[in-house]
This record gives structure tokens, C-alpha cells and sequence, in this order.
């Protein structure tokens, strides 16, 4: 799907991002998104039209396993969310820990991009006729206020600002090597044809909670792993001392886990906590909404792809489609198939 003339700079270690994995010993789990609903809607000319995501990458011959999940509609690869990345990229190869630190006008038709490695230091200066950014608006504005200014560089600043609005997430993985809970106790059914393996209490310190052991049962025969992403108000108020460098929970924190598991679901002390955090986990104002279709009718959308023909500067990220994975790919596939992107 990813063109290969495309050059990729990541400034992660890793693939992922939104759907990332991580791998322990034998078994694996998502600590970002945990699914995505297979069709989504836009809504265009006046009209809409319904896509499915699962179609798409068939369209476009990517091969991915996946296992319906929470209903019908949602689903999930068998190797892991990570895994829509690798086989979205294709044979491109990223260059990884390069972090942008700055955009500059090289020419009239050219911009100059200077990285830093995150592990060497090292920088490098790349020039390009045309560049996609797809950081959360913060780091993006950091990278322009660190540019030399000018008037294409100015209208994204103003552009973006109305859209600078984020959540913090925090993120717990628990980890039982022989020790399940009582499914049905929590409504949870590992041997239905489509497992229900979350549940959401908006709103709640707990507010998601997903079962990675009940999605991924060949590498968990005696034990169990819960994931859970926490509330917007537990998040702001725990997140700058939420664990230690090696992503061990802080004592307090450790104490608390075991406490809450043991109370809500008769747990014993996990053998292995790992925390995470998301500074930028969700943006609040989407451009072309958070829920139902995107909305591309509207004269913002008009304005973005303005400033991204005019700039040969094109900004993409949950900022615009929104958090879902579904709406993040399909829209990516809508705008590129007609000619908008």
C-alpha cells in the first residue's frame, strides 16, 4: 500500500504508534488500540459512502490474518495490532530514532529537513520536494517555533492552533502466569464464536479494560494478561510520576494495582506489571470529526487541502481523522483514491 518511492523517518525505535505491541518471553500484547471496526463511513458531496477496511488492504494485496472480535463489526490480526504497520509499509524500510527538529525553506520548490538521532546524536539534513507530517500538533508546532519563519510555515501555525487539544493516557499491563479470573463473573466469554474481551466504563479510573490473554489463547495456556487504559481525569492527575524509567509502576503505584486487581477481580499480586504512558493520546477536535462518517464537506477540509497544495507541507494524523483505526485508514484510502491527498 505505502508507495516505495517513499521515504520513511521514524522517530521511534519501533513501528506502531497508535498500534503498538510489545513482545515478553513467549507471548505478546497491543497497548495501544486493541481492535477496529471494519467499515467506515464518509460523508462527501452532499452524499455517503460506506468502506470497509478489511476490503481495502485486499484491494490493495495486503495479507492480514484477522479474528472478529467484541461483535460482528470489529476484528484484529492474530500476530497483533503492530502487525496492520508492517504489512501497510510493505518493502519500505524506515529509517528509525530520527527525530525532526527542523523545516526549512531550501528553494522555491524544495524543503530542507534537519533530523537528530535519538541513540547517536547525530544529525542529518535531508531535502524533499514534498513532505507528510504525521506527529501529534504540539511537535509539530515545537518543529516549526525551532524553524526559521515564513509565510507557508505561519498559516499551518494558525491553521493547527484551533485543533491543539489532547488527552493524556495512562497504561497498565498485568501479567498472571498461572492464575485466570472467572470469566463469567465478568461477563466475559473466552469460548464464544466472537469473544467479548473488554469492557469500557467511560469516565472510570478503569476506564478500559481488554483481556490480551482471551485474544491471543495459543500463548497463555495457564495463566491470563489484562490490559488497561485509564481515565482522562486518573491520567492528568498520575501521569508525570507514573513509573520508573524501566517501565516498572512506582512503589505507590504497585501497591495500588494490587489492591484494585485483588477487589475487582480476586486476583493475586501479577507476576509482571509494565506501565505506559501517552502524552498525546487522543486529539479532542478532530477536523473531520470523532465519530460517524468523516465529515468532508465541511470549509476547514477545504482549507487543509489548500495549505497542502500550496506548501507541498501535508499534515495527517488523529488530529484530523480521529482516534479510530478504521477512520485513520479508510480516510488515508479516500482521500488518496479520489485525488485529495
Amino acid at each position: 500500500m505505502m508507495n516505495p518511492d517513499v521515504v520513511i523517518y521514524d522517530k521511534g525505535r519501533s513501528l506502531g504508534g497508535r498500534v503498538s505491541g510489545k513482545s515478553k518471553d513467549s507471548f505478546s500484547y497491543d497497548f495501544g488500540a486493541t481492535m477496529f471496526r471494519d467499515i467506515m463511513e464518509v460523508h462527501w458531496l452532499g452524499g455517503e459512502t460506506k468502506y470497509s477496511i478489511i476490503e481495502i488492504w485486499k484491494s490493495k494485496h495486503i495479507q492480514l490474518q484477522v479474528k472478529p472480535i467484541y461483535d460482528g463489526s470489529h476484528f484484529y490480526p492474530i500476530n497483533g495490532m503492530a502487525e496492520i504497520v508492517s504489512a501497510m509499509i510493505g518493502n519500505v524500510k524506515p529509517i528509525q530514532r530520527q527525530i525532526l527538529k527542523k523545516i526549512e525553506v531550501a528553494g522555491e520548490e524544495t524543503w530542507n529537513l534537519e533530523f537528530e538521532n535519538s541513540e547517536t546524536k547525530e544529525s542529518n539534513t535531508v531535502c524533499s520536494h514534498s513532505v507528510i507530517l504525521t506527529l501529534p500538533i504540539p511537535q509539530i508546532l515545537e518543529i516549526f517555533e525551532r524553524s526559521e519563519k515564513n509565510s507557508k510555515i505561519q498559516s499551518w501555525i494558525d491553521f493547527l492552533e484551533p485543533f491543539n487539544d489532547y488527552r493524556k493516557t495512562l497504561v497498565s499491563y498485568f501479567y498472571w502466569d498461572q492464575w485466570k479470573p472467572d470469566w463469567k463473573s465478568l461477563g466475559l466469554d473466552p469460548f464464544s464464536i466472537i469473544p467479548i474481551t473488554t469492557s469500557l466504563d467511560r469516565g472510570s479510573d478503569w476506564e478500559y479494560q481488554s483481556w490480551e490473554s482471551l485474544k491471543y489463547p495459543n500463548e497463555f495456556k495457564e495463566g491470563s494478561a489484562l490490559l488497561v487504559q485509564f481515565g482522562a481525569i486518573f491520567s492528568e492527575s498520575h501521569f508525570e510520576d507514573w513509573m520508573e524509567e524501566n517501565k516498572k509502576p512506582k512503589a505507590k503505584y504497585e501497591e495500588y494495582f494490587i489492591q484494585e486487581l485483588k477487589t475487582k477481580f480476586g486476583a493475586p499480586p501479577p507476576n509482571i506489571i509494565w506501565n505506559h504512558r501517552w502524552k498525546y493520546a487522543q486529539a479532542q477536535l478532530p477536523l473531520l470529526g470523532r465519530e460517524g462518517p468523516l465529515q468532508l464537506d465541511g470549509a476547514n477540509f477545504e482549507e487543509w487541502k489548500k495549505l497542502c497544495k500550496e506548501t507541498r507541507i501535508t499534515i495527517l494524523g488523529d488530529w484530523l481523522f480521529g482516534s479510530k483505526i478504521e477512520r485513520i485508514v479508510g480516510g488515508i484510502y479516500f482521500l488518496n483514491h479520489n485525488a485529495l491527498l
